[in-house]
């Protein structure tokens, strides 16, 4: 932020007293009346909010004083239909709705408002997308749909609620894809035969034989009106398909949650067809809703058929295509996947088999919500709760030498340091840091209790391998942990607490107290490590391996709603499974798409009297990747506001969350890794590059900064002027001929982490001869915030830029961003009208795009639309500045120590937009390319699990 904290909470409390005071006299505050409240304590407090500044402002005063915004968002293909019809529907008895709002209301966290909208607004307005399934028709229907909200922030509730409503409207058959392991059908199920089913069914621990039991709704009515094919115990296997049920002649709904598994989808797709084909009709007479939960996971890569997307996708497909009536919603909160964006065809996109062609809905984010936006987020509320783990110095994987020492020392890594890019027979030393975390688990239990909160469940996560030998190996070491401090505490520890001071682990406890939980005034160190309150606290933690296999530990948080575990998995810990009172997460995974990173995030969502005390403990580079995905995932939610303005259809935001992805970097190379030969094709033309990654060799930076030097004396010498800007200390040299440039690219080091900034590839795409336009360049020296200068002769004057630097794939990162320049650096040396040309060009393409015009032009824009403009060099000098308040990583303090008083060089290219340009390079990216900037690890199912 830009205003000082204090500011900031003055603000606050002015704003806080005028609205409590309006409540006191009998109004209700909504949503949209905060602007209003912001504008009125401003001027009390006359400070100049930037739009950041009020955005933070605005968020607080929401969640403060829990403000809903009520309203969702919705695109649709056809604009011309009306998408009213549930509002006009005749519907004698909303029996299902009935039940589960009652349910919701004593059984679930959201107060009587927050059902009242969900009733009347949110799932109306889905219902009015969907298939009306009372309406006479020719031949088949099929409405295909994607509902967009936040992880874990209440989507079960939403579909479980649209479930209700359809089935009261006239819905005979539904269809929950419940993920891709049997661990959250099994959670998933149960949700259901809680909200709509009545009933639940499961195996009795002795007998093993299935018994029924009422549950939830099953309490409220003697009537059960639901059937479920499948139970808590098992999915539509085994025997089921030999059961013949008309579902036309069924009185009750029929449903059934299922995995989203090949074997399992043909089963029952063969079973609906085979009982329930209408062959004079060619299909099913029963309208289908079938519900996608999670569906961005089919388009996650993996090798095995049973979950493969491409084959899982179809089956879905079948399925619905056997219905005469059907409608298709998929729920997620990660749309970036490959069911929704192909990455090079916009029709493939479109006719891919489960694209939401007709409308995509974006559920509203509830004011109390913690996500990635408030933790990761520089300045941010949450942002004090993220600890970096930095005592794991990660090889460099594309180092030759590494990788010979690697391939002949298998048994030495395996015994070794855990690594992101372990074995699944690694049994080695884990880092400290993991110890360090689960302490504060303990510590946060205790916590926990002395605020009252002592029936609450409690968690820990731990997910740092998709192999299950290492997850037992984790969860030994973790167990080892917990044994060995119960332990001291139940035989070392006084009551007397005065005599544990000269104790190791109470001294320890109260270095971890003075680090992690300082700020807590509400309770003191001392009642804490109490021997009664501490070991109360951590008596009954249970540690578990939660996986997809069958001997997988449960998070039965019904049979045990205090329950207080510490999990340790892999992908079954990262979609859609709940951890109740998640206190601390350990976080250590090597992934940078969109969709996995989010959906491994189990720590968004609510934390309703913890708030301050939960801990992410996570990698500097994983905590900066969710930093950026917040605000991609921000941006898509603002463009379906605008994209319904201008009427745009779902396509058209396929294609927006495709160009976020390319400018981002993120999801590009995970998707096209099919293959370790890829092609390369790089236009240097209409765009910018620049190197946002610094080599950990100092002795490259020395070289480049010799470099520079070199520049500027060699200008001097060719006697050309060197014009200061007008706003700050920044130089320009202009005309400068292009042998200047050759020869300083040509001596220069980048760091091979920069993929779009190969020296090698830059210079020969200058020089080849085919190459125009690039004869005489403009130079820049720019400057920054530093107080510290260049200290270059000809250019002592520049300030230098100062950057919170970190480690980040075995290179020094200097921004959390992964972008060195801001917005305005393309407008270097360009005339008042080249400015005015660029504005129209991008003013007329996000009109066609259906964008908001007065939006920040991007520096590429000024590449892009300009054929005749300059090419451009950008030399930056960048004083590292430290993390305030974050631990640093041994390798960068190294650098540090290398680097001296030095700064760090960094640059910045950019080529006009020569629409003639005939000769683009193509270039191959080998083996070593892949493994060090493509190569994600792949979500599979664990490492040898059994389909269920």
């Amino acid at each position: 932020m830009k205003i000082s904290s204090d500011e900031f909470n003055d603000l606050i409390m002015v704003i806080k007293r005028r609205i409590g005071a309006d409540k006191r006299n009998g109004k209700t505050i909504k949503y949209k009346d905060i602007d209003s409240y912001i504008d009125k304590g401003l001027e009390f407090i006359p400070i100049s909010l930037t739009a950041e500044d009020r955005a933070e402002v605005f968020r607080a005063i929401e969640t403060e004083e829990a403000i809903k915004h009520t309203k969702g968002n919705c695109i649709f293909d056809d604009y011309d239909d009306p998408h009213n019809w549930y509002e006009h529907a005749e519907i004698e008895d909303e029996h299902f709705w009935r039940l589960y709002s009652k349910y919701l209301l004593e059984e679930s966290s959201l107060d009587d408002k927050s059902i009242d909208i969900l009733g009347k607004k949110t799932l109306p307005a889905i219902m009015n997308c969907l298939c009306n399934p009372k309406e006479a028709h020719e031949g088949r229907r099929l409405v295909r749909g994607l509902v967009i909200g936040d992880v874990q922030s209440g989507k079960t509730a939403t579909y479980s609620g649209l479930i209700c409503k359809a089935v009261d409207a006239g819905y005979k058959v539904v269809i929950l894809l419940a993920g891709i392991t049997e661990n959250l059908r099994q959670q998933t199920q149960e949700r259901i035969d809680q909200g709509i089913v009545g009933l639940e069914i499961k195996k009795d621990d002795i007998t093993k034989i299935e018994k029924p039991k009422r549950v939830g709704v099953g309490k409220y009515d003697k009537q059960l009106l639901a059937s479920s094919y499948t139970t808590q115990s098992s999915d539509f296997v085994g025997q089921k398909d030999s059961i013949f049920v008309s579902l036309e002649a069924q009185r009750s709904v029929v449903l059934f949650v299922v995995k989203k598994n090949v074997s399992v989808l043909t089963k029952l797709h063969n079973w609906l067809k085979n009982s329930n084909y209408d062959h004079s009709e060619e299909c099913v007479n029963a309208p289908l809703l079938l519900i996608d939960d999670e569906a961005d996971n089919a388009s996650v890569n993996t090798s095995k058929d049973e979950t493969n997307p491409t084959k899982t996708n179809a089956i879905i497909r079948k399925i619905c295509n056997l219905f005469k009536t059907a409608s298709y919603v998929g729920f997620t909160a990660t749309p970036f996947a490959n069911v929704f964006i192909d990455p090079d065809s916009v029709d493939e996109m479109k006719n891919a088999d489960l694209f939401p062609e007709h409308f995509i809905y974006t559920l509203p984010t509830p004011s109390t919500y913690i996500g990635a936006k408030q933790i990761f987020n520089a300045g941010s509320k949450y942002y004090r709760n993220i600890r970096h783990i930095i005592d794991i110095d990660e090889p460099d994987y594309g180092d030759e030498c590494w990788r010979d020492w690697a391939r002949t020392h298998i048994d030495e890594l395996n015994a070794g340091t855990f690594y992101y890019r372990h074995q699944k027979e690694w049994s080695g030393i884990l880092p400290d840091s993991l110890r360090e975390a689960v302490y504060c688990f303990f510590l946060a239990n205790a916590i926990r209790d002395l605020r009252g909160q002592s029936s609450a469940p409690r968690s820990m996560l731990v997910n740092m391998s998709r192999f299950v030998k290492v997850q037992n190996v984790i969860k030994e070491e973790v167990e080892h942990i917990y044994d060995e401090f119960k332990s001291i505490v139940e035989k070392d520890f006084n009551s007397d607490s005065r005599k544990n001071t000269n104790l190791p682990l109470y001294k320890e406890l109260k270095q971890l107290w003075d680090k992690h939980y300082s700020f807590v005034s509400d309770v003191s160190f001392e009642r804490v490590v109490r021997k009664e309150n501490l070991f109360k606290a951590i008596e009954h933690i249970k540690v578990l391996v939660v996986n997809g296999l069958k001997s997988s530990g449960k998070l039965d948080y019904k049979e045990n709603p205090s329950l207080r575990v510490i999990a340790v998995g892999g992908m079954a810990l990262s979609r859609g499974l709940t951890l109740e009172g998640l206190l601390t997460s350990y976080f250590y995974r090597n992934t940078a798409t969109f969709d996995v990173l989010m959906q491994m995030g189990r720590w968004f969502g609510y934390r309703k009297g913890y708030e301050d005390i939960f801990q992410i403990w996570t990698s500097e580079e994983s905590a900066s990747w969710y930093d950026e995905i917040s605000m991609a995932s921000e941006d898509l939610k603002e463009d379906l506001k605008e994209m319904f303005a201008q009427r745009l259809t779902p396509k058209d935001f396929g294609i927006k969350v495709r160009d976020n992805c390319q400018e981002l970097q993120i999801t590009a190379g995970n998707k096209m890794r099919q293959s370790f030969n890829l092609d390369i094709q790089e236009s240097y033309y209409g765009n910018i590059y620049e190197t946002p990654y610094i080599s950990l060799n100092a002795a490259h930076n020395t070289l480049n900064l010799e470099q520079v030097t070199w520049l500027a004396e060699e200008l001097f010498k060719r006697n050309l002027s060197f014009d200061r800007f007008k706003n700050n200390t920044s130089l320009i040299v202009k005309d400068v001929p292009k042998d200047v440039v050759t020869a300083f690219v040509k001596n220069i080091k980048s760091s091979k982490v920069n993929p779009n900034f190969n020296t090698e590839y830059i210079l020969d795409f200058i020089t080849d001869e085919n190459t125009v336009g690039l004869e005489h360049w403009d130079i820049v020296f720019q400057s920054g915030e530093s107080d510290k200068c260049y200290e270059i002769p000809h250019i002592a004057s520049v300030r230098c830029a100062a950057r919170t630097v970190h480690i980040e794939n075995n290179a020094i990162a200097v921004s959390s961003r992964r972008k060195l320049l801001s917005t305005h650096e393309g407008t270097y040396g360009l005339s008042e009208d080249q400015l005015n040309i660029v504005k129209r060009k991008c003013k007329e393409q996000w009109r066609k795009e259906g964008k908001n015009e007065n939006r920040e032009i991007p520096n590429r824009a000024y590449f892009e639309h300009l054929a005749d403009r300059k090419p451009l060099l950008i030399i930056m000098l960048i004083e590292p500045v430290r993390t305030e308040g974050k631990d640093e990583k041994k390798k960068l303090s190294e650098y540090r120590e290398a680097l001296g008083k030095d700064k760090m060089a960094a640059f910045a290219i950019g080529f006009p937009g020569i629409k003639s340009a005939q000769n683009v390079k193509h270039y191959k990216a080998n083996k070593i390319y892949y493994q060090q900037f493509m190569q994600d690890e792949s979500e599979d199912i664990e490492d040898n699990e059994t389909i269920q």
